[in-house]
């Protein structure tokens, strides 16, 4: 085991019922390595005491899910890889009271749908609905795709234009008004949509029933299991998926981060799996 225990956390707003605990503590001991990951529900106002505690080592590390993707990435001191091209994070790694933020979403993305035999090919059409952070880093992973044609709509258009914007270097990029009949016609020529917010089928200007069933289909919920966006694109005869693969893919990969170890994917997946149908 570990001399020094890990002591881990998840940052967010909301979080009372998040898997993230049982995952990581499943990662700790397929691993052989020591520690404890609690959840830190905070509210907004209570980020900066959190931010203190952390450079103060109270946590060797956290995660970071909605709403403060951003907000703690602009408080971190340096940031790596994905996370400094999309300014948001959802790993922080504390070292001599310096944070380091990255993000392993889009990673996770690509390895959880590259999993499934759903990543899009080559000059593919990709829809995201969404314009925060888990929807810039699954726009980042898709923008890897040689030659995809990025559509990104939201609530909010001129998230979405940011959204692009940040990631205009890479490919064909463009928005998508937060309509029905936009996206309808959008989805019908693309490879793969992905919902990226909290909404549900009946919130959406979307619905996987009226579209071509060549087009996957992905919601990065998990609960309630069966998510009704992927359940109604499975009746429909899509190929589609929810976010449990995506949490535990970028979850081993912030296991990795903090520890250098990788854990057994098997052992932490069936924990994963029991935590959220339990």
């Amino acid at each position: 085991m570990s001399t020094v225990p890990l002591r881990l956390c998840l940052v967010g707003l909301g979080i009372s019922k998040s898997p993230s605990p049982v995952m990581h503590q499943a990662a700790m001991q397929s691993s052989g390595v020591e520690g404890t990951y609690v959840l830190r529900d905070l509210e907004p106002d209570d980020v900066d005491t959190f931010v203190a505690e952390l450079r103060a080592g109270r946590y060797t590390g956290c995660n970071v899910t909605a709403p403060y993707k951003a907000v703690m990435a602009a408080r971190c001191d340096r940031l790596e890889g994905d996370a400094e091209s999309l300014g948001v994070v959802n790993t922080i790694i504390v070292r001599g009271g310096r944070l380091v933020g990255v993000t392993t979403d889009a990673d996770g993305f690509e390895l959880a749908l590259s999993g499934a035999s759903m990543w899009p090919r080559q000059g593919a059409t990709a829809l995201v609905l969404g314009a925060g952070g888990a929807a810039a880093a699954v726009a980042l992973a898709l923008t890897r795709v040689p030659l995809l044609r990025l559509r990104v709509a939201a609530r909010q258009e001129a998230a979405a234009a940011s959204l692009a914007h940040r990631l205009g270097g890479s490919g064909d990029i463009a928005t998508v008004a937060w309509d029905r009949d936009a996206i309808a016609a959008t989805a019908a020529h693309s490879a793969i949509v992905v919902n990226a917010t909290p909404a549900g089928l009946d919130a959406l200007p979307f619905d996987p029933r009226a579209i071509p069933s060549a087009c996957s289909v992905v919601d990065l919920r998990y609960r309630p299991r069966p998510v009704d966006v992927v359940a109604a694109a499975l009746g429909s005869g899509h190929r589609a998926s929810d976010g449990l693969e995506m949490l535990l893919q970028q979850g081993l990969l912030s296991f990795q981060v903090w520890t250098g170890k990788v854990a057994p994917a098997g052992a932490v997946r069936n924990a994963l799996l029991r935590a959220v149908e339990a």
